[in-house]
């Protein structure tokens, strides 16, 4: 009897090892699992998960992001920068400046001597329609100038400011000497054409220049 009751009891210690086994089991195997939740698992060093490694941005996407985030600190001005309107004197000083350049430019197409051809009555009227559009504080300097330029081939150019009658009177005398120092040739043809009318500012002059020298026409 003894000996089924100890037989009984070792029974019984097994079994309850044996539970106490398969718990202690069970618990362990739940802790592991929880372990795994809480830690993921941590990629190895150098080999980074492709997917996730984002491409860098080209200078040019950035640059134009860059526009598009930073604004211009002085704006854009509304409309382009235009020069102030030219005041009245400025106005009547371009002017100015354009007639003396066309007279002069005209001067200058005269002043060679190997341009033989005399002028023409035509050229000779242009002439003198540009010289009268000159401001009058002008006309002295650029005639003066007309004068040393213009060689005796080309001198009657100036006649029709000479036999102008309702010009200012120191041009026609300005012109009167000149021709006087001009070459013969050149010379009396225009004081013949001066002689022939009494009313010109020079015909005294010219008289007695012919009567000195008993040339009259």
């Amino acid at each position: 009897m003894k000996k089924m009751n100890k037989g009984i009891v070792v029974l019984l210690v097994l079994a309850v090892l044996a539970a106490a086994a398969m718990v202690l089991t069970s618990i362990s195997s739940n802790r592991s699992s929880r372990r795994g939740d809480e830690n993921p698992k941590t990629e190895v060093a150098g080999k980074p998960d492709r997917k996730r490694v984002a491409e860098p941005e080209k200078p040019s996407a950035i640059k134009e992001r860059g526009r598009e985030e930073v604004p211009d600190a002085f704006g854009e001005p509304d409309e382009e920068l235009q020069d102030p309107p030219m005041t009245e004197e400025e106005k009547r000083e371009a002017e100015e400046v354009r007639l003396v350049d066309e007279f002069d430019a005209e001067t200058d197409k005269w002043m060679d001597a190997e341009n033989t051809t005399p002028p023409t009555m035509k050229e000779i009227d242009a002439f003198h329609e540009k010289f009268r559009s000159l401001p009058e504080a002008r006309k002295d300097e650029c005639l003066h100038r007309a004068l040393n330029l213009l060689p005796d081939e080309n001198i009657m150019l100036l006649v029709g400011i000479l036999m102008d009658k309702s010009e200012n009177k120191e041009y026609i005398e300005l012109i009167y000497n000149d021709v006087l120092n001009r070459d013969e040739s050149v010379k009396k043809p225009i004081l013949h054409q001066i002689f022939k009318d009494k009313s010109h500012p020079c015909w005294a002059d010219t008289a007695w220049i012919f009567d000195v020298t008993d040339e009259k026409p």
